[in-house]
Parts: structure tokens; C-alpha cells; sequence
């Protein structure tokens, strides 16, 4: 999965080649959907999600210093931290400016811009297109939606489905 590469990329110097070490450690654990509430108030950042999904359970992965997180939304009775990329991940990235970050990765050859049902835009790329990202409303966080279904990640991001947990009809925070 591309995590947060287009907050990497955009973001980076020339001289730092190293930057992406610090999303190499992480920590993850299976919650319901009030401790993901929980966890945004605890994390002071918007958590982005797309509801409750049947047959599955959400995997909240806190990022390493201050990389944001991600919600996997895992098969029932898989553990967390493991199993494959193959199940629908929505990261929020804090970045200093999303959509500066968001604008460059636009501006970058092979990438697809598309309105969202709420005028947001929302980009992928040729290269990687099972992964779509956003600026929220609140321009705090970057977000990407990851299915391995580029289609399926496309239709969320411009479906308005994703949301921060909280602000959608499914959450009871």
C-alpha cells in the first residue's frame, strides 16, 4: 500500500532522503467505533473512516511520530497488525499544508483529478490507483483511501462516504 506517499513526496527536500523512516514503526489494535472516536480526541486530529463495514472489524494503526493513522478494515477475526494490503484502508495524514501537499501531487505527470460529489478534489495516479487522497473540510489532514480495487477506492473518495468519525449517520459519537 502507498502509505502517505503523496504527503512524503510533496513535503520532502531534495536533501532528505530519508524522511520515510518515520513512518516504519507503528502501533495498531482492533477497536469499535467509539474507542476510533476516542482515539481522535486522544490524537488531536481528525480520523478519517467510511463507516461501518459488514463482516469486518476496524484496525486503528497510529502512525510513529505524528504520521497520522489508518483505518483498515479487516476480515472478522483477523489480528491486527496483520493479514494482507488487500483490505480497504482510510488514512488521515496531519501535514503543515494538505493542500499544498495535494496541489503539487496534482500538478505531478500521470496524475487524475476528479470532483467529489461535494466539490472536493480528489487525486490517484496512474501508477498507484487503488490509492486516493483528499484534503478534508477541516484542512487539517491529508486523506487516502486504498482499496485494491481502484475503482472501489475512487467511488468512496468521490462518493463523500468518507468521513471523520463522528460527522457520518453510521458513528454514535
Amino acid at each position: 500500500m502507498l502509505v502517505a506517499a503523496v504527503a512524503w513526496l510533496s513535503t520532502r527536500g531534495d536533501d532528505d532522503g530519508d524522511r520515510g523512516a518515520v513512518l516504519t514503526e507503528s502501533s495498531s489494535r482492533i477497536v469499535s467505533r467509539a474507542e476510533l472516536a476516542e482515539a481522535a480526541v486522544t490524537l488531536g486530529q481528525p480520523v478519517y473512516w467510511a463507516g461501518a463495514v459488514p463482516g469486518t472489524e476496524l484496525e486503528l494503526e497510529e502512525l510513529a511520530e505524528g504520521g497520522g493513522v489508518r483505518v483498515r478494515y479487516l476480515p472478522a477475526g483477523e489480528a491486527a497488525g496483520e493479514g494482507s494490503d488487500a483490505a480497504l484502508a482510510i488514512g488521515s495524514y496531519p501535514l503543515p499544508d494538505p493542500e499544498a501537499a495535494l496541489r503539487s501531487f496534482a500538478n505531478q505527470p500521470g496524475s487524475i483529478v476528479r470532483q467529489a460529489s461535494d466539490g472536493r478534489e480528489v487525486v490517484s495516479s496512474e501508477e498507484r490507483p487503488t490509492s486516493v487522497y483528499f484534503v478534508g473540510p477541516d484542512r487539517k489532514v491529508q486523506v487516502e483511501v486504498y482499496d485494491p480495487s481502484s475503482r472501489r477506492a475512487m467511488g468512496l473518495a468521490i462518493s463523500g462516504r468518507v468521513q471523520p468519525v463522528g460527522r457520518d449517520s453510521g458513528d454514535p459519537g
